[in-house]
């Protein structure tokens, strides 16, 4: 005779029949693996393929106050190339895309733990004879009770590390516009000092010429004529290292652009911001400027709010973690149910993990005091440093004015005859000297403005400079290095 099943045997089954359409459920929300393979030729044929008129990089540049009318752009001015360092550079997107990855870690972070499904599957070798069934069939759920404040502490130092790594990217485009700065000074400085040696080179051409005729004429001696000459090939060779070192700073800018070096040698520049010197701010203002721009110091405040939420988390740790388990099992005809509660409490109460977040918090704060000290010290240094570069700059131009002075009564006694043209040749080549000593005393105080901005992390010389973000869309928490007003 056949044997029919219990109801309480159907309430087993279908319940046991229900996990599957469970972790069918779940399935259904999982994502498939996606390749994202490199392709090395292909990105560097992209790079190559980069230019100063691309659609993007003007669509990007007018979004950031570059004005319609001069588009194509004629001479590239600083603002300008920070514009394409700021949308070509890999270095942002790499501090953009760990940016972007912090953040997600804080929803990873923060998830609820998952909920375990334990199938049960026994079958007895003896059966009493008053069961129904060898088979004894059930689940159990487990079920972690997730404490408040261990993912309140987890979320707010997991929120400061992703706050920290946004920061990062502003702290990028600083260091984008400052190297873009060196380079571009670099450049200016190789094309002037070609400029003047070339000049000086025509000059001691004109003088070698004139102390020749001199001598075969009988009125000088070849020991003029021979030095003359070699001035002359002593100059020459520096054209030579000059032509070199603008090819190296054009190429050194390139990099900093982000751009090919193809690309770079096609555009004109416009040098003029790199003549203005402001004035410098007082020891105050420059100290209190530092502490409010500098990102370094917002970033090293949020890790010390990441340590102290790690304080926080740990201290929250030393209560037991619960986790409920319940559970059916359908047993050869009998319904069991059951619930157990697993209590796992940390061994010395948790204490050696809270002395070491507490040391690591400690540590954080440390390093905070020892970066405002340091902050401090730059801001105080740099400072120092352009003024000096300032009074030099000072005292150059005014025994340039002297020489210019000295050259127009050299002009005018040569247009009086009483002067020849070597007198006059050599007060030229004079000049030049001196206004290679100016360009060498102005651009040590270009660079001493360059260390200043740096170190209190603001333009001080001509516009602001932009926000680092391209997508306009989001907001963006790192500017560069302007102050909140």
């Amino acid at each position: 005779m056949r044997a029919h099943c219990p109801p309480r045997l159907f309430t087993g089954v279908l319940i046991l029949a229900s996990t599957p359409a469970l972790l069918l459920s779940i399935g259904c929300t999982l994502q498939r693996y996606e390749p994202a393979p490199l392709d090395p030729a292909a990105s560097a044929q992209r790079f190559e393929s980069r230019t100063a008129d691309a659609p993007g990089l003007k669509q990007y540049m007018l979004e950031h106050g570059h004005p319609v009318s001069d588009w194509p752009v004629q001479r590239w001015n600083l603002a300008d190339l920070t514009l394409v360092a700021l949308y070509y550079r890999p270095d942002l997107e790499l501090a953009r895309a760990q940016a972007a990855a912090a953040r997600a870690q804080v929803a990873a972070a923060t998830q609820r733990p998952p909920i375990g499904l334990k199938p049960v599957v026994w079958h007895h070798s003896l059966q009493p004879p008053e069961t129904t069934s060898p088979w004894s069939l059930g689940f159990e759920i487990e079920v972690p009770l997730a404490e408040g404040g261990r993912r309140a502490a987890i979320g707010e130092q997991y929120n400061a590390l992703a706050d920290a790594a946004q920061l990062s990217v502003g702290s990028a485009a600083w260091a984008a516009r400052s190297d873009v700065r060196a380079r571009f000074l670099e450049c200016y400085a190789a094309g002037r000092t070609l400029e003047l040696l070339e000049a000086e080179a025509r000059e001691r051409r004109a003088l070698v010429s004139l102390l020749e005729r001199r001598f075969e004429m009988g009125a000088g001696s070849a020991l003029d004529v021979g030095s003359a000459r070699l001035r002359l090939a002593e100059v020459e060779g520096q054209i030579q290292s000059a032509q070199l070192a603008r090819e190296q700073s054009l190429a050194a800018l390139a990099h900093a652009l982000g751009l090919p070096l193809s690309a770079v040698r096609g555009m004109s520049f416009d040098f003029a911001s790199l003549e203005q010197t402001p004035v410098a701010p007082t020891d105050r203002d420059a100290q209190r400027t530092a502490l409010l721009n500098r990102l370094d110091v917002r970033v090293k405040l949020l890790e010390y709010a990441a340590a102290d939420a790690a304080v926080k988390l740990e201290i929250a740790r030393q209560y037991p973690t619960v986790t409920l388990s319940p559970g059916y099992l359908w047993d050869q005809g009998d319904n069991i149910w059951s619930l157990v509660a697993t209590i796992m409490v940390p061994a010395a109460g948790n204490k050696p993990a809270i002395e070491a977040a507490q040391a690591g918090r400690k540590a954080a704060a440390q390093d905070f005091l020892a970066l405002q000290v340091r902050v401090i010290s730059d801001a105080d240094g740099a400072q120092a440093r352009y003024r000096k570069a300032q009074e030099n700059a000072a005292g150059a131009q005014r025994l340039a004015e002297l020489q210019a002075a000295r050259d127009q009564r050299a002009r005018k006694q040569f247009d009086a005859g009483h002067t020849d043209r070597v007198e006059l040749t050599l007060v030229r080549l004079e000049a030049l000297a001196v206004e290679r000593n100016v360009l060498s005393v102005g651009l040590d105080t270009q660079r001493a403005l360059g260390a200043l901005e740096d170190a209190l992390q603001m333009p001080l010389a001509g516009a602001p400079a932009p926000s680092s973000t391209r997508d306009k869309t989001k907001p963006n928490s790192s500017t560069l290095g302007l102050a909140k007003q």
